[in-house]
């Protein structure tokens, strides 16, 4: 099965830090994983690749990766 960073939990909600409005991504299965940015694209795009760092250390690493959600 091909690995898909999109199946994951993710959120992305404007929120209000520091003044500023952002665009806050987090991933429910990896709680410790945000990011903030200007713009939705953005943020779903680092998203995405934050989960695919996170496999690509699991992979080197002979670790397995946690489910998404909707797999468990």
């Amino acid at each position: 099965m091909k690995f898909k960073p999109e199946a994951y939990a993710i959120t992305i909600r404007k929120e209000a830090s520091d003044g500023e409005i952002l665009y806050v991504g987090r991933v429910a299965e990896f709680p410790n994983i945000s990011v903030y940015e200007d713009d939705f694209e953005t943020a779903r795009h680092l998203m995405n690749d934050a989960i695919q760092t996170l496999k690509k250390i699991a992979d080197q690493n002979r670790m397995e990766l946690s489910l998404p959600l909707q797999y468990r």
